[in-house]
């Protein structure tokens, strides 16, 4: 057993410490969403997640589209150790079965997958002790927004809002959307502990970042914007300050 699978052993069963909610703290976390870009060097990826999480991200989407059940399984392991090691959450990409396998925090959910009620039966087959997160992709429609929040996730996301080198097919998102969510929130009565947490995605970068949280934005998903940087540690911390300093609870 290497040094890092021995100290990985020794805190998988920590997990992060998640806020208990109030009527003003939505129940998935604000602030900074880190997605993992796809590179094929996992040693490369891992080490530029461990200097995102030293440097205080709070959660992490694991994404690999292509890998074998075998290897997803061991690098998800992996990477849930090292989050765990800096009290990130980490939500898996699509595979919810693997998300439960691994005790990962949620799961996220995009049109091609599964439905949140498949996953919410699955889950109550499960005995749970500590909160698992579902987030679907919402695009640029509203209607999926607002079915989100019958279906009772834990957040939405809404994107791309600006061009995006990950996904370049993507439909536009306008930063209007997150004002016309909150209209829906206000008349559907939903304080914040009731309602999804609103998430951004797609070309979201520190140059465009206040505009969006000005926005409404409350979680801002990045890939590129914040592992293609020569100092993701650097980038992490900024990302995390810029929000802190405009984001305003509604």
């Amino acid at each position: 057993m290497s040094n890092r699978e021995e100290k990985d052993a020794a805190i998988m069963d920590t997990k992060p410490t998640v806020k208990s909610t109030t009527l003003n703290t939505p129940r998935f976390p604000v602030g900074l969403y880190g997605i993992n870009p796809d590179w094929d060097d996992f040693e490369r990826l891992y080490q530029a997640i461990e200097q995102a999480c030293q440097a205080g991200l709070p959660v992490l989407q694991w994404r690999r589209k292509h890998l074998s059940e075998e290897q997803a399984l061991d690098q998800a392991t992996q990477i849930l150790a090292l989050c765990r090691r800096y009290g990130t959450l980490l939500m898996i990409n699509d595979d919810w079965r693997l998300a439960l396998t691994i005790g990962a925090d949620g799961v996220h959910l995009g049109r091609d997958d599964e439905d949140v009620a498949t996953v919410r039966q699955a889950l109550n087959q499960h005995t749970l002790t500590e909160p698992f997160f579902i987030g679907v992709s919402c695009y640029n429609r509203l209607d999926l927004a607002q079915q989100a929040v019958q279906d009772g996730v834990d957040y939405f996301a809404f994107g791309a809002l600006f061009s995006s080198t990950v996904k370049p097919e993507a439909v536009n998102a306008p930063l209007e959307l997150f004002a016309q969510a909150r209209n829906y929130f206000t008349q559907a009565e939903l304080t914040a502990a009731q309602r999804p947490t609103l998430v951004g995605i797609g070309g979201i970068t520190l140059a465009n970042a206040q505009q969006v949280i000005q926005a409404g934005c409350e979680s801002l998903a990045v890939i590129s914007g914040l592992f293609e940087q020569d100092d993701i540690g650097a980038t992490t911390r900024q990302f995390i300050d810029l929000f802190n300093q405009y984001y305003v609870k509604q």
